[in-house]
């Protein structure tokens, strides 16, 4: 093979699972180079909250809050349920904390944690945290970025992800100031938070360490010569052009959103909408396919954290119809099926994500959807439902409206009996805040993420004040999926045969969760990217230090 150019390790995607195997790998002395098929750099971790989740950490306890590495694994082994690997499982529970200490102390990437944020299922799950588990990016100045500012992606959905922090969003629930100021302060100082200021330290830290990032850069094949994945075939808009890969390629290019069919098969679902980047098409499938590698569904897709949404008419990002993740929890809102009734924790996500995927043959199929988010007028007016903000109308054909509930139900379809007697029983629960039928509102994780803390039961208001609306919900996948490529403990593909597939690597959603299993938490996905990146690259300099 004749190569255009040569480097040490080639990576595939510039999320959080490229960047930091580019980073690990040059800083120890690798020529490294990122090559990312969006317009962007950045990745779908660039889109969302910025959050790391792991165990003990020693950004808490420099903190001060405290932690036990058994009651972490109690809670872990709660997650995964049985599914996830035993030694892929103790890797991520043993090396992340090692891992972000990496970043921190020799990368210099400036995290902190984030207080008063318990894990999902505090207090209920043995070995739950009150705090401590999740970390993310100090506020990043975005003029570090100098001529690359407008090539690190950041949220297009005009949000508070790319310019808030999860600490501010805690903080406001104790009184501090509202997420809306907090937003404009960023703004106006240039700084990017959550994903995007991670993207954006990351890329800094990865050009000063001389790591050759491209953008607009798809690789269509890769090259392998006699067993071993030796570069990639990579297509620009000057053409095609052969890299070498010394060490080995790192495939981390995201899930599949934008590719029907794989969504269809994997994640069983018909239809889905998808806030990722449309660049995320499952590459790793079709290039590892040339190496020997094939997908490995991880656990379920009932079991995959598959978001609800909606569309929003009229809206474009990226050149695609738009649809917005949606955290439920608001007061004077509810979620129902077609009778009309609720039926989940419909201020909790993981609750109703998985409630709606419930297949009952009696019942027809699938016995919670389609379903709809019922609100009034009071939801509206007090906080909005993106992309309005509170007290803003929303786009025309988002929502469908009625003065009265019996006309509401008229319009979209929904059993009229059944939303009249649910609307009255979930406004009987409001007086005392007790939901008898759900547990709206008990746990604190959504207390403190959707509820209102001006109000004395958070998640509960009752739905009264005409005119009533009705939103109805779609499936939104935002890279994190049921299969990826199967990996061992440093993030070498391995063959069907159980073999590794020398110079080959998977980091991030591009490599299957058989360290996780069935479970989820905030955080995860960007921490496996973090980690498998970094043990990956690793991995190849050892060998390079051991063949030298």
């Amino acid at each position: 093979m004749d190569w255009d150019s040569s480097f040490d390790i080639v990576c595939v995607g510039s999320g959080i699972g490229g960047l930091s195997a580019a980073l690990t790998g040059a800083q120890s002395g690798a020529r490294v180079v990122v090559l990312e098929k969006f317009v962007q750099l950045g990745g779908v971790s660039a889109l969302s909250s910025g959050q790391l989740w792991l165990g003990p950490n020693h950004l808490a306890e420099e903190a001060g809050m405290t932690d036990s590495m058994a009651a972490a694994n109690a809670y872990l082994g709660h997650l995964h349920q049985g599914f996830a690997v035993p030694a892929l499982r103790d890797v991520y529970f043993e090396h992340s904390r090692q891992a972000l200490r990496y970043f921190t102390d020799v990368i210099g990437l400036e995290m902190q944690v984030v207080r008063g944020l318990p894990d999902y299922y505090y207090p209920l799950v043995d070995g739950s945290a009150a705090q401590g588990r999740y970390v993310e990016i100090k506020p990043f100045a975005a003029d570090r970025l100098g001529d690359l500012a407008h090539d690190v992606l950041a949220s297009p959905y005009g949000d508070g992800y790319s310019y808030t922090t999860s600490n501010e969003w805690i903080d406001m629930q104790d009184g501090g100031a509202f997420i809306g100021d907090r937003l404009a302060q960023h703004l106006a100082a240039g700084e990017r938070c959550a994903g995007a200021g991670l993207a954006a330290a990351q890329v800094v830290a990865a050009v000063e360490r001389g790591v050759a990032l491209h953008a607009s850069s798809e690789v269509v094949r890769l090259v392998v010569e006699d067993g071993e994945v030796r570069g990639v075939i990579m297509r620009d808009a000057l053409g095609d052009h052969a890299i070498q890969a010394r060490l080995g390629v790192v495939l981390a290019t995201g899930g599949y959103d934008w590719r029907a069919d794989l969504v269809r098969a994997f994640d069983a679902l018909p239809q889905a909408g998808s806030m990722a980047p449309p660049s995320i098409t499952g590459d790793h499938f079709a290039l590892a396919a040339a190496a020997g590698a094939l997908p490995l569904p991880a656990r379920a897709p009932s079991q995959t954290p598959i978001f609800l949404g909606y569309a929003v008419p009229g809206e474009n990002i990226y050149g695609q119809a738009s649809t917005r993740m949606w955290l439920p929890g608001a007061p004077h809102s509810i979620v129902v099926n077609r009778k009309g009734q609720r039926f989940a924790d419909d201020s909790f996500y993981p609750d109703l994500a998985t409630r709606v995927a419930r297949f009952d043959g009696q019942e027809g199929g699938l016995a919670n959807w389609p379903a709809w988010i019922i609100f009034d007028q009071d939801m509206l007016d007090k906080y909005g439902l993106l992309p309005a903000w509170p007290g803003q109308p929303l786009p025309d054909g988002m929502a469908i409206s009625a003065p009265t509930l019996e006309a509401l139900a008229g319009k979209t379809g929904i059993d009229l009996p059944g939303l009249c007697a649910t609307v009255e029983s979930f406004n009987d629960f409001c007086a005392d805040g007790v939901d008898h039928d759900f547990g709206r509102g008990k746990m604190p994780w959504p207390r403190i993420m959707t509820g209102d803390p001006r109000l004395p039961y958070p998640n509960m208001a009752p739905i009264a004040r005409a005119p009533f609306h009705a939103v109805p919900l779609m499936r939104v996948t935002m890279g994190v999926p049921t299969a990826g490529l199967p990996i061992d403990m440093d993030g070498q593909v391995i063959d069907p045969h159980g073999k590794p597939i020398c110079g080959l690597y998977a980091a991030g959603n591009a490599a299957a969760w058989l360290d996780w299993g069935g479970g989820y938490n905030s955080g995860i996905a960007n921490m496996r990217g973090m980690l498998y990146g970094h043990r990956a690259a690793l991995a190849m300099t050892r060998q390079q230090g051991e063949e030298e």
